[in-house]
């Protein structure tokens, strides 16, 4: 991925926006367009695993225990997928994200089950939980995300994520906005970079991950990439 500092960020902007890179004429657009920049990088960071700031970290499980802190380099906005495996194997399976009411005991709010492996897993205050409740030690779950984004606020500040695909994505958004003819255009050439860029670190499994599930399935094509588009 190429990086820029975001005053170099806001003038690509400008240029692929067909605003006047003139200092004086736009600096009443300055925090818009370094705002717009920033939110579009944080929802591409949140919509897409990014190989390059990819992390795992893996929590053991204790028999009898359903609540577990979450990874020290790991918060749960991070978390892209989750995977569990068992004491004995060295293979995983995806956990799933989402525990149903019926699974809690009334009234004291312990789990239905007790048993190896999990097979869920949902969130509890600043805390995670499990389903069942692991029943021995040694089986694992397992979490994937992305590594946290950089500010993105000061002039000097650099995006952690490609800046052209920031700046196309965001200069689509402003196009469509105007309602400028050339705003699908601009959006279909973000959509290509983006292709491009996650296409030559995952070959062909491009897959578009979504929070807290185990393997999404959904192909990464142009027809499901809605990020800055203004819809």
């Amino acid at each position: 991925m190429r990086t820029d500092q975001l005053l170099v960020m806001v003038k690509n902007l400008r240029s692929e926006a067909g605003h006047s890179l003139s200092v004086a004429q736009g600096v009443n657009q300055v925090d818009t367009l370094k705002y717009l920049l920033a939110r579009t990088q944080e929802e591409l960071w949140t919509a897409f695993v990014w190989p390059d700031l990819v992390i795992r970290a893996d929590t053991q499980m204790s028999p009898g225990q359903y609540l577990y802190n979450f990874p020290a380099t790991l918060s749960y906005d991070m978390i892209r997928e989750t995977w569990a495996s068992g004491a004995s194997s060295g293979s995983w399976d995806t956990l799933d994200f989402g525990i149903d009411e019926d699974k809690i005991v009334p009234g004291t709010g312990t789990n239905t089950n007790r048993a190896d492996p999990v097979q869920l897993w949902d969130i509890e205050g600043s805390q995670f939980r499990v389903w069942p409740t692991p029943d021995s030690n040694g089986s694992w779950v397992r979490f994937k995300g992305n590594k946290a984004l950089a500010p993105l606020i000061a002039d000097t500040d650099v995006s952690t994520l490609d800046a052209t695909v920031i700046v196309l994505f965001a200069a689509a958004e402003l196009l469509a906005r105007a309602k400028a003819e050339d705003a699908a255009g601009k959006m279909q050439k973000a959509q290509r970079h983006l292709q491009k860029l996650l296409a030559n670190k995952i070959s062909a499994k491009m897959k578009v991950a979504t929070l807290g599930g185990g393997s999404p399935d959904r192909r990464l094509r142009s027809d499901v990439i809605r990020i800055g588009d203004g819809s």
